[in-house]
């Protein structure tokens, strides 16, 4: 099959006009191999144009002893072995002459596949349709003799596709079931003169494109399509049976993460009997919530005037359509069952250093006001700071003095005194926990003044330590949904947070639950818009997500998949996708889009996570209110993603 007359850019834009000519090849699962070296950069886009495999087919030539440019035979790998025995008896050459000429080349031949492969074994081609690609044909014999080695090593069908050739050539070519060329022109001189730019492939271009067909090819082999909440069942009986699942996001203002975050955590609600969730919020805001899912308090609200109770910047993360409409069926499915059976929804996060104290003088005026004294002598020393963290944060920098002693008076004092109150006391919890929040926010707010990644560590510790404490208080047989961003869903360990000496609730939760259960899942986007501010405290805006940067976890993805899909990674974690290092986008509540690079973690996806869900085009979540301006001044301390 010979197309008309063509030119080409190079071998990048000859191989994407071969791949539109061999795209009836598409649904014969094909092997593409490439006669390295000019040949492997068109292989590559043949291979892209069928979503198929890359290998290289290297050839030697076997010359005459005495004439080496004459080629009496040509090897290949595993064996492959092609001898012209005419030609051999005619030049009088016996078989040790052909063996020692064998033997160098053999040599030769396991040096260059040994480079190019580094380390990637050959792809199987027994019982496969393999499509040998080369940047032209001039004379054929190599092409011929790649052909014979494909059948040698058991080619079910062979293919032989090049941009250019010699028409002549092209019809003499027995050992191919099908030649395809997408032009023979019949005054062919050379193969370079069809290109605009034939400079040279190095070994280096090779092994590169090699690399990155192999991550492709693994992304491809582990995604399933994303079309409807049944196409999540790999995922959820990946989790169903573990303690901890932990579901990540790579924005908070994307309605996709929102989404599917919920349907994930509804089908392991239904299926896996998990008993409550937490996610990156405060304490005191989500134990109303809590309350009102379980059927406790404030009935006679739905979820959109509950939600609207928010205050703190960015109110979007929680008061948005999403979470309204999860929140909406969680109470309808609770209200359906006993309440010892009911699902809790709890805040795991640190900043709420005023409300929780005043939950703790409120829980203690109720239940042990001989220890009000506690409380008060900590909201005295607080109170020169007229409710400003950062106020209070920078004086301890200037004057030693810190509120540290009266904040932990308190959390020891309300902890003899919630340990007096029943098992499963939940009030009692509740101010236990708020007094926690007291402690950790102090820790936090003095760490984060210091301008390192201390207070990144006393956050994440917090939450980690949250999740916990409502463990050992919801009892052994509990099971945990978490929602945070992929910065602390994704272990620490597996980005560059590493060197910097932070820790994040991932790792935290591996380490010490791993013998229980966790699985932890990563959410990530090519493009779309999101809601971010522009800077600390600004109203909510739609912004535009550009299209993932080249050679980014993201723009493999895109590349490989093309649409919505699960991809659930197995014990083997080595592939060479799953194993490598690469820029991973993370977008914060603060967000420039022209800035995108420095929003890229270094990642090694299949140690960060144990599946990720994967979209083509987000879009921004939709708020239930416009962000006004922030009322505390507690506004910086919110969580950035990154």
């Amino acid at each position: 099959m010979f197309g008309g007359h063509s030119e080409f850019d190079d071998r990048v834009d000859a191989g994407r006009q071969l791949g539109r000519q061999l795209r009836h090849l598409h649904d014969s699962d094909p092997v593409v191999v490439g006669l390295p070296r000019g040949g492997v950069p068109v292989a590559f886009e043949v291979a892209e144009a069928l979503h198929a495999p890359l290998d290289v087919l290297v050839v030697r030539k076997l010359g005459v002893p005495f004439h080496p440019e004459m080629a009496m035979g040509a090897i290949g790998e595993g064996g492959a072995r092609v001898v012209d025995t005419d030609l051999v008896t005619r030049l009088g050459l016996g078989l040790q002459d052909v063996a020692a000429v064998e033997e160098k080349e053999r040599a030769v031949l396991a040096r260059r596949l040994a480079l190019l492969r580094a380390g990637r074994p050959a792809i199987p081609l027994e019982d496969r349709t393999v499509v040998i690609v080369d940047d032209g044909l001039a004379t054929g014999a190599t092409a011929r003799v790649a052909c014979r080695i494909a059948r040698n090593r058991g080619a079910a069908r062979v293919v032989l596709a090049v941009p250019v050739g010699a028409p002549d050539r092209l019809r003499e070519l027995p050992e191919a079931d099908e030649v395809v060329a997408v032009t023979a022109p019949r005054r062919f001189r050379a193969v370079g003169e069809h290109y605009r730019h034939f400079g040279p492939t190095t070994d280096d271009e090779v092994v590169h494109l090699l690399d990155e067909a192999a991550r492709l090819g693994e992304i491809r082999s582990l995604a399933r399509p994303l079309r409807s909440a049944a196409d999540l069942e790999q995922l959820v009986d990946r989790a169903r049976d573990s303690r901890f699942v932990c579901l990540g996001e790579a924005s908070h203002g994307t309605h996709e993460y929102y989404q599917w975050r919920a349907e994930i955590t509804r089908r392991l609600i239904e299926t896996g009997d998990f008993t409550w969730i937490g996610v990156e919020g405060d304490w005191p805001d989500c134990w109303r919530i809590n309350r009102w899912v379980r059927g406790l308090a404030e009935q006679d609200l739905d979820a959109v005037a509950v939600l609207a109770e928010f205050e703190r910047w960015p109110t979007w993360m929680w008061a948005n359509r999403d979470v309204a409409d999860f929140l909406a069926w969680l109470r309808a499915w609770n209200l359906a069952r006993p309440a010892g059976e009911r699902v809790g929804f709890y805040g795991l996060d640190v900043y709420s250093l005023w409300d929780s104290l005043r939950e703790v003088i409120t829980w203690l005026e109720a239940h042990a006001p001989q220890a009000l004294g506690a409380a008060m002598e900590a909201w005295q020393c607080f109170l020169p700071f007229h409710e400003d963290p950062h106020r209070y944060a920078y004086s301890t920098r200037l004057v030693p003095e810190t509120c540290e002693a009266d904040v932990v008076g308190l959390l020891v004092e309300v902890r003899r005194r919630t340990l007096e109150s029943a098992a499963g006391d939940e009030v009692a919890f509740a101010a236990g926990q708020n007094a926690e929040v007291a402690a950790g926010a102090e820790r936090y707010y003095r760490a984060m003044v210091r301008g390192d990644r201390t207070s990144w560590n006393v956050r994440d510790l917090h939450m980690a330590d949250t999740i916990d404490r409502l463990t050992d208080h919801l009892g052994p047989e509990s099971k945990g949904i978490v929602w945070e961003h992929n910065t602390h869903v994704g272990d620490a360990r597996a980005t560059d947070m590493a060197r910097a000496g932070m820790v994040n609730v991932g790792q935290l939760v591996r380490e010490r639950h791993h013998d229980e259960g966790v699985v932890l899942v990563g959410f990530a986007g090519h493009r779309g818009t999101v809601v971010a501010g522009s800077g600390w405290g600004e109203p909510e805006e739609v912004m535009q997500v550009p299209l993932a940067r080249a050679g980014t976890h993201e723009d493999l993805l895109h590349r490989a998949l093309g649409e919505p899909s699960v991809l659930v990674f197995g014990p083997d974690r080595s592939g060479p996708w799953l194993s490598c290092w690469l820029g991973h986008r993370a977008i914060g509540v603060v967000y420039a889009p022209e800035r995108s690079r420095g929003n890229e973690v270094p990642t090694r996806m299949g140690a960060r996570y144990d599946a990720l869900v994967w979209f083509e085009e987000t879009r921004a979540l939709q708020p239930l209110h416009h962000e006004g301006r922030p009322v505390e001044p507690e506004y910086e301390t919110e969580p950035t993603g990154f």
